[in-house]
């Protein structure tokens, strides 16, 4: 006979962990599966301050300084030639309460998690993967496999509700062949690794904070995840004749871009990679529809934009958060999630994206970057770009304003320099 739960989470990533934590305080049972060994290794190591509030819901917050992550105050920008520099710090947003965050290593950062969902009460099936799931009689029945045992069906979940924690690896709206929406983003990759020797910053508020490096068509990030470990990553435009070149190797590709950049050069002068390089290409989708009746996708189940500003972490766990709660709500009333829910949850967390997607867009835009290089206090401008840059993805009236005043700022530098250029190779 197959277990009985109200809800069944494919993923135990931050989004999985989040939704299960906060739906199991509620009295649904719980049963998370998750197809990897924890732990594992995992890009996205950097947290924004906006996350904080669910990080303290689900009671984790507590544990971070304890489980040894570094704290991140800010974070800098930096031009390829280093002439060029923005720091910025959190404390200077116009939001109180997002002072600093977490840089973590995702291994450590999701076992912690795990472990929180397990000690509040949910299933944890791992290592173990949902190979079928179909919804009948108002109930998902999914088909599980545990590691090793090949397509032998070994266990039988029976669950009210499905939410899809899957990651890019999008378990649900691949199986059902969900409409995706069209992204104005051209194929880009990223190739990373760990490293042993990374210059840091000086002090310590700085020392913990990311570090981008602008490049003329793409970025990269050094994150600091213990005294001694920093993930350093390029994002880079897909060039499909390159990258089929049989002699293609992702650590001459990651070097050959390190030589564009004189301020890379010099912070990776001393530096050795301590595990293989990796590559995550095509990364940029969004599906049209993130929620049904009995369904919902999390995070980057339910689309995934470019990493520049760290927000991937953040928008799993605040969609867990938003999704639990309709779900919460639902299930106390004994009924589905309705269209004007499931429409509303999409909306909402499309319109957080979208504010990381503007943010994206100048960055990535020769035009518009200037401006956001050239930060000013006038009318508490950059203190309204601080906060979005932290992760204040629904702002008040006081943030919204100021914001959409520096976006029609950058699109009119596009014509008629306001800011200097930078020096980008």
């Amino acid at each position: 006979m197959p277990q009985q739960f109200d809800v069944l989470i494919v993923g135990a990533g931050p989004a999985g962990c989040t939704a299960g934590v906060l739906l199991a305080k509620a009295g649904l049972s719980v049963c998370l599966v998750e197809k990897d060994v924890f732990p594992r290794f995992k890009i996205g190591e950097s947290l924004l301050p906006a996350g904080n509030s669910v990080l303290r819901r689900i009671g984790v917050w507590d544990k971070m300084d304890e489980a040894g992550f570094i704290r991140k105050y800010g974070g800098e920008f930096v031009s390829s030639d280093g002439s060029s520099r923005l720091n910025n710090i959190f404390s200077d947003g116009l939001i109180e309460g997002m002072d600093y965050t977490y840089q973590v290593e995702r291994s450590r950062f999701d076992q912690l998690m795990l472990d929180n969902a397990r000690d509040h009460g949910c299933t944890i099936k791992q290592p173990c993967k949902v190979v079928d799931s179909t919804l009948a009689d108002g109930y998902w029945q999914a088909s599980l496999v545990s590691s090793g045992e090949a397509d032998r069906v070994t266990s039988e979940v029976r669950a009210r509700w499905l939410l899809d924690g899957s990651g890019r690896t999008a378990f649900y709206g691949k199986r059902e062949q969900l409409a995706k929406d069209t992204l104005p983003y051209p194929k880009r990759l990223a190739v990373y690794s760990h490293f042993e020797g990374v210059k840091r910053l000086p002090s310590k508020e700085r020392g913990g904070n990311i570090i981008i490096t602008r490049l003329k068509d793409g970025w990269f990030w050094s994150i600091p995840l213990d005294k001694d470990k920093t993930s350093v990553g390029v994002v880079s435009r897909k060039r499909q004749s390159e990258w089929k070149n049989r002699e293609f190797s992702l650590e001459n590709f990651f070097f050959s871009q390190v030589e564009r950049s004189s301020y890379l050069g010099e912070l990776l002068a001393d530096a050795t990679p301590v595990d293989a390089f990796r590559a995550t290409g095509d990364y940029s989708y969004s599906f049209t529809d993130y929620a049904f009746p009995q369904a919902v996708l999390l995070g980057d189940a339910a689309g995934f934009i470019d990493p520049v500003f760290s927000s991937g972490v953040y928008l799993a766990m605040r969609s867990a958060e938003m999704a639990s709660d309709a779900i919460i709500l639902a299930h106390q009333q004994q009924r589905r999630l309705s269209a004007r829910e499931c429409a509303n949850y999409t909306r909402a967390l499309k319109k957080n994206v979208r504010v990381m997607r503007d943010l994206i867009e100048i960055y990535y835009d020769n035009g518009k970057f200037p401006v956001f290089m050239a930060p000013t206090s006038k009318n508490k401008l950059f203190r309204a770009v601080n906060s979005i840059v932290a992760g204040n993805t629904s702002p008040g009236f006081a943030v919204w304003w100021r914001f959409k005043l520096f976006l029609l700022i950058c699109k009119i530098n596009k014509h008629y320099r306001l800011a200097p250029d930078q020096t980008l190779a």
